[in-house]
């Protein structure tokens, strides 16, 4: 990593790593809401068993993973047909991570805080209430991402807050603080399986912090 001889010279270019990789390392853990936490909800939970609105979210979900973008608007129009039961909450986490693939933030946000509306689940609340966090960080709305993240609660999501945290400061300008939190969260346990974190760790060390 660079040596930086001044602070402003290290704010420059932790702006410039922001630009470039920030958002990027931001919207991967959300796009991944679907994939790692979406389809174990869908399982465990037994969604209700009606085949007509089985069918429907299986044909809804194939043309959203096939079509992309080109699905977006039936798929909201089904998920907005089942406020209130478990298709539609699935289908809007589906709709939020291909949404963020295609960088239509707004809508990912949007479903996001859908979805958050229609659950009650603690865990479930948490997972999408930091994936939403990261969503509003990269769309720049700051105060609404902090909110966001202060809702979060219980230890099993301390290192995941944390780390979004980190995030929220950095995206932010302020790389000390980003530092701090990124280090809480390692302590609390997330560097593990998480390349990332680390990749923030490395690159906010300072030359201190490097020799000890």
């Amino acid at each position: 990593m660079d040596i930086y001889s001044t602070e402003d010279q290290q704010i420059e270019a932790i702006k410039r790593w922001w630009q470039e990789y920030g958002k990027a390392i931001i919207l991967g853990s959300a796009i991944g809401l679907a994939g790692l936490f979406g389809w174990r909800y869908y399982l465990s939970q037994q969604l209700e068993s009606r085949a007509a609105g089985a069918e429907a979210f299986e044909q809804v979900s194939r043309e959203l993973a096939t079509r992309g973008s080109e699905a977006f608007d039936s798929t909201a129009a089904f998920v907005s047909a089942n406020q209130g039961n478990s298709y539609g909450e699935l289908a809007a986490l589906l709709l939020a991570a291909e949404a963020v693939k295609a960088n239509d933030l707004a809508l990912a946000s949007a479903q996001l805080e859908q979805a958050l509306a229609g659950t009650d689940d603690a865990v479930l609340r948490n997972t999408i209430g930091l994936r939403l966090a990261r969503v509003l960080i990269a769309r720049g709305e700051y105060e609404a991402a902090q909110s966001r993240l202060d809702q979060v609660s219980g230890e099993a999501f301390a290192a995941q807050k944390l780390e979004v945290q980190g995030d929220l400061y950095l995206a932010q300008q302020q790389p000390a603080e980003a530092h701090d939190a990124y280090e809480q969260a390692r302590s609390a346990g997330g560097v593990g399986e998480n390349p990332a974190l680390t990749l923030k760790l490395d690159h906010l060390a300072t030359p201190a912090r490097q020799g000890e």
